[in-house]
């Protein structure tokens, strides 16, 4: 699963010390998933033993086995420290038998319960500290392309989803950026009526022709990707970065009509879009320097709207 790394103009511990965070990601995915592996497994057993019953008495040593040492949020606050499993709040208590009855015993399900579970606590880590929140809209929460990238890339990419960043003392939103060991990819992404057929030019504005002939006007998503790849390019200069920047316009649901797209700009519609995913999902690089530093760069310029939570207001 990919690193959210920024949210629009959310606050994000990433910005606070990005090294820290994007190493501590992967060892605390690695933990979870052996923890969750384990339970998964008990709960076979207790199906088996059981007739088909996963009740058995919430004190038994079995299920203390699966109890995770917690540390009082209190102190930790107090101490302005942040605990390690706090990210994942859900499963640092006692497992009792609610959360056991939900994990499921299948291994097939259980890394799309897992996949779930962590992406829920990603976009709390994308926009919370231990000190300050920001509150992120319904529209993001429901994001089916925001979602599809964490939860389909690999560990070593980091996402910044319409991050708003500080650019010549004016905020402003960019497109989705997507940093990778080898290269930046800067992605507009249309999603359409299902077979529908966006009709590319270099006007503001582009069609979009739906299956029952219904036309719609949209804008031109080349000016944005053109933009974000210029402010992008400015902002890393003279940082001796040399992650090459690519620039692509998705439709995982619509057809793509553009014969002729302006230099630099990829084309990849619901014919392409799958083989695309599939590629990326091949890269096995590990998280490499320059990404490191690119991803910090830009996390500097971040601009951030949040409240500080209650418990540091006194």
């Amino acid at each position: 699963m990919a690193q959210i790394i920024k949210i629009q103009d959310c606050i994000s511990r990433y910005e606070q010390d990005p090294y820290h965070y994007m190493n501590q990601y992967i060892r605390l995915k690695k933990q979870r998933w052996q923890l969750l592996t384990e339970m998964a497994r008990e709960k076979e057993e207790r199906l088996f033993h059981n007739g088909g019953t996963a009740s058995e008495d919430t004190d038994s040593p079995k299920k203390k086995k699966f109890s995770l040492k917690r540390k009082k949020e209190t102190s930790d606050i107090n101490n302005g420290i942040e605990a390690d499993d706090q990210w994942f709040n859900g499963l640092e208590e006692d497992v009792d038998e609610r959360l056991f009855a939900r994990i499921p015993a299948d291994r097939k399900e259980l890394a799309s319960f897992f996949k779930e579970h962590l992406y829920q606590f990603q976009l709390k880590w994308a926009s919370s500290t231990i000190s300050d929140i920001s509150s992120l809209s319904r529209e993001i929460k429901n994001d089916k392309i925001l979602q599809i990238l964490a939860q389909q890339l690999p560990d070593s990419y980091f996402i910044m989803y319409h991050p708003v960043l500080q650019v010549n003392q004016a905020a402003v939103e960019l497109s989705i950026m997507i940093l990778t060991p080898l290269e930046i990819y800067c992605i507009s992404f249309l999603e359409g009526d299902k077979e529908s057929a966006f009709i590319g030019s270099k006007d503001r504005f582009w069609k979009e022709k739906t299956v029952r002939g219904r036309e719609k006007a949209v804008l031109n998503p080349s000016t944005e990707l053109l933009r974000t790849g210029s402010i992008l390019s400015r902002l890393l200069k003279g940082s001796e970065i040399e992650l090459p920047v690519r620039k692509l316009i998705i439709s995982r649901t619509s057809y793509i009509d553009y014969p002729e797209p302006p230099y630099g700009i990829e084309i990849y519609d619901r014919r392409q879009w799958h083989e695309w995913l599939a590629r990326q999902q091949k890269n096995f690089a590990p998280i490499k320097n320059q990404e490191l530093k690119a991803a910090k760069i830009l996390l500097s310029y971040g601009v951030s709207e949040s409240t500080r939570r209650e418990e540091w207001l006194d």
